[in-house]
């Protein structure tokens, strides 16, 4: 009797462990090649040239336990090309040639070439959003020529070419556009801005003075309806970043007030507000910018102990910041591309208002006035409470 009922008690348990599939469907890590990174150009004849970034385990070592680079294979990365009409035709004949199964889920930067961004990035976002491994955080960058010639950087401070390119982003010293914010942006209209990025060709110490291609950031990308259609330049990319209050750790300067000699400060942190007005029928945006910066270093006189001397500073800085945004937004509405997102801003605070300027946004957005108010505050001058400049000063006046 008591077996019977243990029986009775064991059979459900045991119909589950029949449904269960167990790892039939599981590949090996060994069996898998992992895509790092991915490098985009199309032909003005409309041919796809695909171009993956891999890791080369067989070429890592491995010592007390930590991962390093060999040095007697070559680079520790590969990167794989080929051509084709269409996206997925291409990986197709990539995956054909390789001894190990794709693997997306290490794949944290796209490069697209500038041609094809100017064609349109749809075909690309329609690959990436049907893809169930790939990670749409991915950050996306345009490059000046082609796409293929950023992946042949030289990666001095890392250990593969996408790590330079995603330092990049995660650092904020350009756009962290990701495939998330373009396939967002398409849904609202489709614009948003890049990172652009540069290449040129350098003597390299580290590679024993041998010459080799170096890249770095540039300004950005402008994406209407999915095509880029112009650029901004460095320092209006930068005020993007001050818009999306993603502005930290950089360095900005400006002329003294008192002798007309550089002062340098350093952002410790900024804020933004955007701030939709809709009001007797008429829209507006008004923008704040807060941060706090420490002076970084002084080549003037001026007394950075004196309280009105740092106000006079305090209110440079906001008017400087204050003409770089207006003059951001000013090209992005001349272009008729709302980079920044300003509609999503309408849509959340206004929805019933954003249903009747939805379709003719941009339009819209080309003439809605935006107000931009900063106040920058200089939260430290420095131990040294004078600059060496005025102190050298100093001492002349007493010799004297």
């Amino acid at each position: 009797m008591l077996l019977r009922k243990l029986t009775w008690r064991l059979l459900p348990a045991s119909l589950c462990l029949l449904l269960l599939p167990g790892c039939w469907s599981r590949i090996e890590i060994n069996d898998r090649a992992f895509v790092t990174a991915m490098y985009m150009d199309k032909s003005e004849e409309g041919i796809y040239e695909v171009s993956l970034g891999f890791p080369l385990p067989n070429r890592l070592s491995i010592s007390g336990g930590e991962a390093g680079i060999s040095t007697e294979g070559g680079n520790p990365y590969t990167i794989v090309t080929k051509t084709a009409e269409s996206i997925p035709v291409a990986i197709r004949k990539i995956r054909s040639d390789l001894s190990r199964e794709l693997s997306w889920g290490h794949c944290r930067v796209i490069v697209v070439g500038e041609t094809l961004a100017r064609q349109g990035l749809d075909p690309l976002m329609e690959f990436v959003a049907r893809e169930p491994n790939f990670h749409t955080k991915s950050y996306l960058m345009v490059a000046p020529g082609l796409a293929k010639d950023i992946s042949k950087l030289t990666p001095v401070f890392e250990r593969f070419p996408n790590e330079v390119l995603r330092e990049f982003a995660r650092r904020r010293v350009t756009l962290d556009t990701s495939v998330k914010d373009v396939l967002e942006a398409a849904v609202k209209g489709g614009d948003s801005a890049a990172a652009l990025l540069t290449i040129g060709v350098s003597e390299m110490l580290s590679e024993k003075g041998k010459r080799g291609p170096w890249v770095g950031t540039d300004g950005a990308a402008l994406i209407r309806g999915g095509r880029m259609i112009g650029k901004l330049n460095v320092q209006e990319m930068r005020a993007g970043l001050w818009i999306q209050g993603k502005m930290k750790n950089s360095v900005i300067s400006l002329d003294s007030p008192t002798d007309g000699k550089p002062i340098s400060f350093i952002i410790l942190s900024s804020h933004a507000k955007i701030r939709p007005v809709f009001a007797k029928g008429k829209l507006h945006f008004e923008i704040t910018i807060e941060a706090e910066d420490d002076v970084m270093s002084s080549e003037s006189t001026i007394n950075l102990m004196d309280p009105d001397q740092v106000s006079k500073l305090e209110t440079l800085l906001s008017e400087q910041l204050i003409e770089r945004i207006e003059r951001t937004l000013r090209k992005t509405r001349d272009e008729e591309v709302d980079a920044f997102g300003l509609g999503w801003y309408v849509d959340w605070r206004y929805p019933k208002v954003w249903e009747q300027y939805r379709t003719d946004w941009r339009h819209i957005y080309k003439n809605t006035p935006v107000h931009v108010t900063a106040h920058v505050v200089v939260k430290r001058t420095g131990v040294e409470s004078k600059s060496i400049t005025r102190q050298r000063l100093e001492q002349r006046e007493i010799t004297e």
